[in-house]
């Protein structure tokens, strides 16, 4: 999935004949780049997975706290796939599709083999996989967002990037408290 993520960003910066997508603001600064690029074409497919398993601690969970958790990130995490889908189409970059066996293969993302784990799960195991998955996820999520205001270029693409830094952080947080009670 990486190795295909990279050969669409480059395809279309060589056919651009430039290191920016999708030309340059009025300022003359480069509307995006490729950090730009990148970082909504694998943050959408590792907020489709965040989703995912949200939706499976809603279903199952009867804990307050995991299901408020999922909930939220749910809620915010669908908003942010659709603002990182518009700024690639304003740079004429296909959005990634649902290719979950291609996903599971990213970095930071769980394994299928994690997410039947998850799946299997049940009542206080179930919610304590879920918070220790969740956890990991946002944290390799935080990551790509740090990769991305430390080298982008697009004013709202770093934006997002620090909102994602600050909601991911706050929620691994939260868990993390939620462990040591």
């Amino acid at each position: 999935m990486r190795a295909r993520l990279l050969i669409i960003v480059l395809g279309l910066l060589a056919l651009t004949g430039c290191s920016a997508v999708g030309g340059a603001t009025s300022s003359g600064e480069p509307a995006a780049n490729k950090a730009d690029a990148t970082f909504s074409l694998r943050m959408i497919p590792h907020h489709r997975q965040t989703i995912d398993i949200s939706k499976v601690a809603l279903e199952r969970s009867k804990d307050q706290f995991v299901l408020d958790v999922a909930e939220k990130i749910t809620t915010i995490e669908a908003g942010e796939i659709e603002q990182m889908s518009t700024y690639l189409r304003s740079w004429n970059i296909p959005i990634p599709g649902d290719d979950a066996e291609a996903t599971h293969k990213m970095a930071g993302m769980m394994t299928a083999k994690d997410v039947e784990g998850l799946k299997a799960a049940q009542g206080k195991q179930f919610d304590d996989l879920f918070l220790a998955a969740l956890s990991r996820h946002l944290r390799s999520g935080v990551d790509m967002a740090k990769d991305a205001q430390a080298q982008g270029v697009h004013v709202g693409s770093k934006a997002l990037a620090g909102k994602i830094i600050v909601s991911q952080t706050e929620v691994i947080d939260q868990i993390a408290a939620k462990k040591k009670a």
